[in-house]
Formats: C-alpha cells, sequence, structure tokens
C-alpha cells in the first residue's frame, strides 16, 4: 500500500496531531486547583438572574434623551421589583416638559430610587459574586455578561450620586479577595504536572482576565492594581511549573521525567496562554532592567525558553540515532516526535508583537533539524535495500519511523521535505512486496 502523510479534517488545525477519543472524566472537586475559591459550584443558577437583566436594560433606557414615553416604559420595567411595600411609582415627566434633562433624570430617579438602591443593586451584587467568586453557571439559559452588567452597575451608582455604592463595593471586596486566594492556592501546589494541569492554570490566567475587566468597569482602583499583580505573579509560577518539567526530562531521561514532559508540552495551547499573558506583563509593566537586574516577568519567559531549546537538543540526540537505525522502542520515538510537535505548535502559534527573537529562533532550528532527520532516514532506508545482504528487519522499522516523521514535517508546513521522504518510503514498500 503506497503511503502519504494523513490529511487532516480542515476543521481542525493542520499542526495538531490527532487524538484518540476518550471518555471524558470530570476531576473531584479537591483535584483541580484551579477550583473557585469557596469550594466547587454547587449546580445552582446564580442569584439575581432577573434583577441583572433588569439592570442592564434600565442602563440602556437611562441613557440619551429622557421622555414622557421612556419614563412610563421605566417604570413598566421596574414594576415586577417593586417591593410590596413602596407605593407604585408616578412618571413625573409629562408635567415638566420644556425641562433641562439633568432635571427630568432627576425627577424620574427620585420616585423609583428606594427599588433600584433596595433590590436591583443588591440583586446584581449577588449575581456578579455568585459567577465571579462562587463559580455559579447557568447551562439552559443565556446569562448577562459580567463586564456589561458591571457597567450598568457603576452607570446606576453614578446616576444614583452614589446611592447604593455599598454594594457596588462588596462586588470589588469579594472579586478582589478570591483572586488572592486562588494566586496563593495555585501558587503554593507543587504536584508534579499532569495531564490538564497547564491547561487548568491557563484556565485560571483567563479567570484572572474576567476579573480585571470586571473591577475595571466597576473602577477597581487598588483592588484593580492588586488583581493585576495575583494574575503576574500567577503567570510567572506557570512558566516556572512548565520550565520544572521539560527540564527534568533533559536532566535524567527517565520514564518518569518524560511523562512530565509530555504532559507540559502536550498543552500547547494552554503553554500559549500563559505565555501571551507574561508577554503582557511585560509591556504594561515595562520594568528597569540593569547588568545585574532581570525583570521577574522577563527572567521566567527566558528560563522557559532556555528550557526549550535544551530539550530540543535532547531530543534530536535520541531521534536522530533512532532515525538512522539505532534501537529505540517505537512507542517511544512516537512520544519524542510528539514534543518536537508541541515546540514547533508554541513557536509558530505565539503571535505577540513583543515575543523574544528567540522563538523564531527555535521554531526555524526545529524545522532545519526535521528536515535533516528525513533526509538521514531516506538515505538509510535506501541503504539498508542496497546491502549485502539486505536487511528487510532495518527497512521496515526505517519505513514506520519515516512515515512519523513525515507526518511531522507535514504538520509543519514542510511539502517538499515530506515529498522526498514519503517517495522513498514508497518505493522501499515496493521493494519489500507490501506496495499492494
Amino acid at each position: 500500500m503506497a503511503f502519504w502523510p494523513t490529511k487532516y479534517d480542515d476543521s481542525r488545525r493542520r499542526r495538531t496531531p490527532p487524538v484518540p477519543a476518550q471518555t471524558p472524566v470530570r476531576p473531584s472537586p479537591s483535584a483541580d486547583p484551579a477550583a473557585p475559591a469557596t469550594g466547587a459550584p454547587d449546580g445552582r443558577p446564580p442569584r439575581g438572574m432577573a434583577e441583572a437583566r433588569t439592570t442592564l436594560r434600565l442602563a440602556q433606557l437611562l441613557r440619551g434623551s429622557i421622555t414622557p414615553l421612556r419614563g412610563d416604559a421605566v417604570l413598566e420595567l421596574l414594576e415586577p421589583h417593586r417591593p410590596r411595600l413602596v407605593p407604585k411609582p408616578i412618571n413625573p415627566l409629562p408635567g415638566l416638559v420644556g425641562q433641562p434633562p439633568g432635571r427630568l433624570m432627576e425627577a424620574l430617579l427620585r420616585p423609583i430610587g428606594q427599588i433600584i438602591t433596595d433590590v436591583l443593586l443588591p440583586g446584581v451584587r449577588d449575581h456578579l459574586i455568585d459567577r465571579l467568586v462562587t463559580g455559579r453557571t447557568d447551562h439552559e439559559k443565556s446569562l448577562p455578561g459580567a463586564v456589561d452588567l458591571a457597567e450598568a452597575m457603576r452607570t446606576l451608582v453614578s446616576r444614583m450620586r452614589g446611592g447604593g455604592k455599598g454594594h457596588l463595593q462588596a462586588v470589588i471586596a469579594a472579586i478582589e479577595a478570591d483572586a488572592r486566594t486562588t494566586a496563593d492556592r495555585l501558587t503554593k501546589d507543587t504536584r508534579p504536572i499532569d495531564v490538564g494541569g497547564i491547561d487548568r492554570l491557563a484556565r485560571a490566567l483567563l479567570r484572572f482576565e474576567v476579573r480585571r475587566m470586571v473591577l475595571e468597569a466597576l473602577g477597581g482602583g487598588s483592588a484593580l492594581q492588586d488583581v493585576v499583580y495575583q494574575a503576574r505573579r500567577l503567570a510567572r509560577y506557570s512558566l516556572r511549573r512548565a520550565t520544572e518539567a521539560i527540564e527534568g526530562f533533559v536532566a535524567d531521561r527517565g520514564l518518569k521525567t518524560l511523562h512530565a514532559s509530555l504532559a507540559t508540552l502536550a498543552q500547547a495551547d494552554g503553554l500559549i496562554v500563559i505565555a501571551l499573558r507574561n508577554l503582557d506583563d511585560q509591556e504594561e509593566t515595562k520594568e528597569e532592567s540593569g547588568p545585574f537586574v532581570e525583570p521577574a516577568d522577563r527572567k521566567a519567559m527566558n528560563d522557559w525558553l532556555s528550557a526549550a531549546w535544551r530539550l530540543s537538543d535532547t531530543l534530536f540526540d535520541l531521534i536522530g540515532k533512532a532515525a538512522a537505525g539505532g534501537e529505540l522502542d517505537d512507542l517511544l520515538f512516537a512520544a519524542l516526535l510528539r514534543q518536537l510537535r508541541s515546540l514547533h505548535h508554541f513557536c509558530a502559534d505565539l503571535s505577540h508583537a513583543g515575543r523574544p527573537a528567540a522563538v523564531d529562533t527555535l521554531k526555524q532550528r526545529l524545522v532545519d533539524r526535521c528536515d535533516a532527520l528525513a533526509r538521514l532516514t531516506g538515505e538509510r532506508l535506501v541503504e539498508a535495500l542496497l546491502a549485502k545482504p539486505a536487511d528487510p528487519a532495518l527497512a521496515r522499522r526505517l519505513m514506520a519511523r519515516g512515515r512519523l516523521l513525515a507526518q511531522l514535517l507535514y504538520d509543519m508546513d514542510r511539502d517538499e521535505a515530506v515529498e522526498e521522504l514519503a517517495l522513498r518510503i514508497v518505493v522501499a514498500a515496493e521493494a519489500l512486496g507490501e506496495g499492494r
């Protein structure tokens, strides 16, 4: 049978290797260090969903010019939230036609102020805390955007001249405390990186981004700065953990360290998220450096890239011997190639204006050395067939490894190298009687 590299479904990334279907396993709450500080979500929807939707709509109605017709719409919107003992408000705007917009707004807010401060804002407070701290979600109904909701909350407090500001401050305080607790818990975790560990850290960083945007919308001030610091701290920690995992395999090349290195690099998308956060931190802070001082964010990135470079040396050393026909378990050979693929994926897809030049250098080095490995494998395959006597066992072993290398080259967009190697594999298969 003729061999050519697999053409993946266009719906998937070209460089992403196919993975076998697996039954998803839900980790226990205690096993996920990125779980909310208050424990795993209890499955209930967040509180205050009706108040959240009403707040968004009310903030929209209070924008622009205020008219008697819009006043009726506001009263109708708030009627379901009116406490039982609060008299039904009457629209005061028909008698104020021609008055300045500020006077109209003040007149409209006077009869509905108690509903806003006593019902809507407490509901929005509980809703945001449940979503951003407790981690509650509602999978059946679409939830209003947390950032939009925070902006609407701040708008209403401003319209009320600071009325209900305590509820806004409560959200800010809860988010700040949760961010600090989460960062403390994650950065104290010393367990070896496992499958999903890097992705959990990446998801935690993305949740920090949501906290950050919400605090910006709420006017978080010092709380916002604290959350930014905690996110930077977590990004550095995540890069250090990834660095430790691949350094372990460089040091002793054992099966245990191989597992940690594979688990880390298999989560290349999570690594990209972490690296992007680190590069953003470097741009935002612009920390001063000198001959004896290297900023912590830059050091974490440089250490990671140095470790990735050393890992590539180790991988090419092992793979080069196997590609030339040396004894190496086929599963181990495939595992080493997966690490090269993941390193290339990281370098190719780390799109950031401030990314270090070492990323492009490492990417080109991976491509060049994989091209050389493919040529070596093809030459050794021909030599095994032309030897006197021929060595069919070696030729078959080289064919199997050549197929894996060709797939790696295809994922790297090295089509010419793929065609050259694949042609030799096809000819070898025909010579061995496996072409039919």
